[in-house]
């Protein structure tokens, strides 16, 4: 088959994407990666086909307006943040997947992607079917990645789960419908796209459904039916070819494993600030640490010389080496730090990240999340001190890494995939 992966995001949102790409290439399918072009020599180095899509995510991202949304806490407002930065965007987006999967067999899209890909689909008639990171099917078992968690002890808390997933459908149709068929009228002359054109299949779980993460992290839902496959995560295997810098080298080898603090894509609103904080707590700790300034999450001069700052590294490579990580929350960081069998605090920003924070924690991977907004010096210094002497979160760490290391995520989604053929799906029948 010839299968289109579409995925809008940051690094996280298409690494895992390339591994998956790898796997099905290997299984004697023709693979194209459509994603923003920031990314092409990051997909192409790994041997995988690529279509580009409009926008640069990372400016967007540092953007005032960028920051602005991963700072939200209000989901409605964020949802309609994001809508504003994207909407520019949104016309190009379409006609780009709709050129990238002219002659495909099947379209597999991340939660953005698939959303984004339902045009193309129609217009060509062919498959598509969710491949994403993140829970994207209600459930009452927990709440929608889109919405916080809710406190542990809420009365009602099964069907408030679900309705958060029903309610986040219901924003994303309402801030995202009038100018996606809009476009979709202009480009196609295609109806509009209904509600459950887009979501009905979804609540039904009529279709197969992959989901890139670790039972071991979310357990399955009771109510996830057969159509709905948990793989496990796929991870992209980058340290055997990666040499590190002499200085890291060197850092790793003149003292005990340093404490990893990194916030990945994200664009803290006050990168010195939160730089400041981390070099505090490092400090008031104990610890030697590296931090990661990412795309701008942390901003540093002048550190001590037990701290040295990188803009990055393989997480695959680095996190083995590692005392404790502290990051962003997300899922590829999450998985990444279980899979290496290190104590992790997160920090969560937005989005699908209090999620997998709180998952974290109900595993006994880590301490209680400290959320962004909240994050102080002292605390975190105390929750670092803690995490790292605590023996019984070690071993539970341990036995974690074993577990993840087991899975074969990869594996199991080609598995599933190549036994697609013909799906007669919602999205590529006739709206009437």
């Amino acid at each position: 088959m010839h299968i289109v992966l579409v995925t809008i995001g940051t690094r996280g949102d298409v690494q895992p994407y390339i591994a998956l790409a790898q796997g099905l290439h290997s299984a004697g399918h023709k693979v194209t990666i459509c994603t923003h072009s920031t990314f092409r020599g990051f997909i192409e180095t790994h041997a995988v086909g690529f279509a580009p899509l409009t926008g640069d995510i990372r400016a967007l991202l540092a953007s005032d307006a960028g920051r602005r949304l991963l700072s939200q806490q209000n989901p409605l407002a964020a949802i309609r943040q994001l809508q504003a930065i994207a909407a520019p965007l949104l016309r190009e987006v379409m006609a780009d997947i709709i050129t990238a999967t002219a002659g495909a067999d099947l379209i597999l899209g991340s939660t953005l992607g698939y959303l984004n890909a339902m045009t193309a689909a129609q217009v060509h008639d062919i498959p598509l079917i969710l491949a994403g990171l993140q829970p994207f099917t209600p459930t009452t078992a927990f709440p929608s990645a889109l919405l916080a968690p809710p406190h542990r002890r809420l009365p009602g808390k099964a069907l408030y789960n679900r309705l958060t997933h029903l309610a986040s459908y219901r924003l994303l149709q309402l801030v995202s419908a009038r100018l996606v068929n809009r476009f979709r009228r202009e480009l196609t002359g295609l109806p509009p796209l209904r509600y459950t054109d887009v979501f009905g299949d979804l609540i039904a779980q009529r279709h197969p459904v992959l989901y890139g993460f670790s039972e071991h992290l979310l357990p399955r839902p009771a109510d996830y039916g057969d159509a709905i496959a948990i793989t496990g995560f796929w991870f992209l295997e980058q340290a055997a070819a990666w040499q590190p810098p002499a200085v890291l080298e060197a850092f790793l080898a003149a003292g005990a494993p340093p404490v990893y603090i990194g916030f990945g894509s994200m664009s803290d609103r006050n990168p010195a600030q939160a730089a400041r904080i981390a070099v505090e707590a490092l400090q008031r700790s104990g610890q030697r640490g590296i931090l990661a300034s990412g795309w701008e999450g942390l901003r540093a001069e002048h550190l001590p010389a037990d701290i040295l700052l990188i803009q990055g590294a393989p997480h695959d490579w680095l996190f083995p080496r590692m005392a404790l990580v502290v990051h962003h929350g997300g899922v590829g960081t999450v998985a990444a730090a279980l899979r290496a069998g290190v104590p992790q605090v997160v920090v969560p920003f937005s989005a699908d990240q209090p999620l997998w924070a709180e998952m974290v924690y109900q595993r006994g991977a880590g301490p209680r999340p400290l959320p962004r907004s909240r994050l102080q010096a002292t605390r975190l210094a105390a929750t670092l001190t803690a995490t790292l002497h605590d023996a019984s979160l070690h071993r539970r760490v341990r036995n974690l890494a074993e577990a993840v290391q087991r899975e074969d995520g990869v594996g199991k989604a080609v598995e599933i995939v190549s036994k697609i053929r013909k799906i007669s799906l919602a999205t590529t029948r006739p709206i009437r």
